[in-house]
């Protein structure tokens, strides 16, 4: 009997039980020097996804700040991992924390694809809202969710949104706390 349907229903059913929180670290190679960015401005020209990917770090922000909590940084490998997550979701049709059919499956391989080398990591993923304030309205009634969005722990994150061929709205935000030795 093949166990690995078992096994992957079990790892999506542990990620999405502790809030879809990876904790160990990944052993990756120090990040080489990117420019930093900020989260792309509201402007004419833009997507509609980047002001949507822009809009929710906003109100993710807002969030925290609300709570007393350090604002989030955006950070151009999370946000990399991100729209990966949020793209295969679109390719394959399928929300879901681990994808065993994408070259990626785990949060922990999108983030040593994107050589992120963390101490914390999380995700958090969904799929038909129609704007930035109704996910992250859903995210925050969802206990694991609402856990990643107001972590002490994290102090980055990068969001990605994806339309399926279909027109449905996938959505990933990636937190992280990069490991700073080893």
């Amino acid at each position: 009997m093949d166990m690995r349907p078992l096994k992957t229903l079990a790892v999506a059913l542990v990620s999405t039980l502790l809030g879809c929180v990876i904790p160990v670290p990944v052993p990756a190679p120090p990040p080489a020097s990117i420019p930093a960015r900020a989260p792309v401005a509201e402007t004419a020209g833009e997507s509609a996804y980047a002001r949507l990917e822009s809009r929710i770090a906003v109100l993710v922000n807002a969030e925290r700040r609300q709570r007393g909590l350090r604002e989030l940084s955006w950070n151009p490998r999370l946000d990399q991992a991100a729209k990966l997550h949020a793209r295969n979701m679109a390719t394959f049709r399928k929300m879901s924390h681990v994808l065993p059919e994408s070259r990626f499956p785990t949060l922990s391989h999108r983030a040593a694809h994107v050589a992120y080398p963390y101490k914390m990591i999380a995700e958090n993923i969904a799929l038909g809202y129609r704007d930035a304030e109704s996910v992250v309205e859903g995210w925050m009634k969802s206990p694991g969710h609402r856990r990643n969005i107001l972590s002490p722990e994290v102090s980055e994150l990068g969001t990605g949104v994806v339309s399926s061929a279909t027109g449905g709205l996938y959505f990933c935000q990636v937190f992280g706390k990069q490991l700073t030795s080893i």
